[in-house]
């Protein structure tokens, strides 16, 4: 009998889930805990296009090489192309995507350099105030602010919790991607994706990474085309 490895690593993923303590979320319609934050009105705000980032050169370490990448840890081929998409339509496609300066992006375009815990509990960042108008899409009042940082721009408040439940060392890119995987589980993403069906994961996915094709978040969601692009691409760059 064939096994789909997509489907048995998120049989792993689901296993390991049902061994955590049950925790309680808070969310609002539509969204997600990885979007948006009630208590503190934190939200994961994909940058729009006047938010592009600085055209500058940054000498990476080399801990963000492609090299580096949590390429024989496990996951397949399928997700890690998945994980790619996400990455594509977060942040300024291809130039910060392709060299992977993506892990070290906070929102709006700002680099981070110390990878040890998220930008913000380091406090090499600060929140950034949104434009109300965003803050309006995501059910929230004038002044929220976003902390949304990394290559999959995790909120602070989901950042913590995430860390907590896989006891993620740092901020590394293999961390981040622990955490992105945990959080496309969490959606359901992963059950679709194990199943073959890629639009029903990005459809799934879309309620945490605004940047995604059928995001109600108002913040510039990308096209299912671009987004299948992406994930075809993303194959052929693990494969």
């Amino acid at each position: 009998m064939r096994v789909n490895p997509v489907a048995a690593f998120a049989a792993l993923v689901a296993a390991f889930a049902l061994l955590r303590p049950a925790r309680a979320a808070v969310a609002l319609p539509g969204s997600s805990p990885a979007a948006f934050d009630p208590a503190t009105g934190d939200t994961q705000a994909a940058p729009r296009a006047a938010d592009s980032n600085p055209a500058t050169t940054v000498e990476l370490s080399p801990m963000l090489t492609p090299d580096a990448l949590p390429t024989a840890v496990g996951m397949p081929a399928a997700v890690r192309a998945f994980l790619y998409m996400i990455r594509a339509s977060e942040h300024v496609y291809p130039r910060d995507v392709e060299n992977d300066a993506a892990y070290s992006i906070f929102y709006g375009g700002a680099r981070f350099n110390d990878l040890s815990d998220h930008p913000v509990n380091t406090g090499e960042m600060r929140p950034v105030k949104l434009p109300d108008a965003m803050c309006r899409a995501v059910g929230h009042s004038p002044g929220c602010v976003t902390t949304a940082a990394g290559a999959y721009q995790i909120i602070r408040p989901t950042w913590n919790r995430v860390r907590a439940a896989l006891s993620l060392p740092d901020f590394s890119p293999e961390s981040q991607d622990r955490a992105a995987v945990l959080l496309l589980e969490e959606s359901g993403a992963m059950e679709r994706l194990g199943l073959d069906d890629l639009e029903g994961a990005i459809a799934a996915a879309a309620p945490v990474w605004a940047s995604l094709p059928g995001s109600r978040a108002q913040q510039n969601p990308k096209k299912l085309d671009y987004a299948v692009a992406r994930y075809m691409e993303g194959l052929e760059r693990v494969a």
